[in-house]
C-alpha cells in the first residue's frame, strides 16, 4: 500500500446533501420553537413518507455497507443541513441520556431559536 492509499478520504457529501437539506428545511420549518436531538429529528424526519424516500435516496448515494453509509448520512449530510438552517442553534453533544443518542453519530441537541 502507497501513502496515498493510506490516507483518509472525506466522503462527498454534496448529491446526498442536495437530497436532504429541502426536506430538513421543510421540517424544520414547520417545528415550532422548541429543542430537540439530532437522533430526535431523524426519527420524525422517518415517520414521514416524502422524507423518508429522500433520506434513503440519499443513503443510496454513499454505495456503501449500509451502516457506514448510515454513519456518513447521520454524523455529517444531515448534521451538515441541520448547522444550514438559520432558525436553529447548536446547543452541544448529547450526553448521557440513551433515548437521544444515535447509534450512527454523536448526536446533538438543537433548538430552534424562533417560529
Amino acid at each position: 500500500m502507497s501513502h496515498d492509499d493510506a490516507v483518509f478520504q472525506e466522503p462527498d457529501i454534496a448529491e446526498a446533501l442536495g437530497l436532504i437539506e429541502p426536506v430538513v428545511a421543510e421540517l424544520v420549518e414547520d417545528l415550532p420553537a422548541c429543542q430537540f436531538s439530532t437522533r430526535r429529528f431523524i426519527e420524525v424526519l422517518l415517520g414521514n413518507d416524502e422524507y423518508s424516500e429522500a433520506y434513503e435516496a440519499a443513503l443510496r448515494t454513499f454505495e456503501l455497507y449500509r451502516e457506514n453509509g448510515l454513519k456518513i448520512l447521520h454524523g455529517q449530510v444531515i448534521a451538515t443541513a441541520l448547522r444550514h438552517q438559520q432558525t436553529l442553534a447548536f446547543v452541544g453533544f448529547v450526553h448521557g441520556e440513551p433515548d437521544h443518542v444515535d447509534p450512527y453519530c454523536h448526536s446533538a441537541w438543537w433548538r430552534k431559536e424562533r417560529d
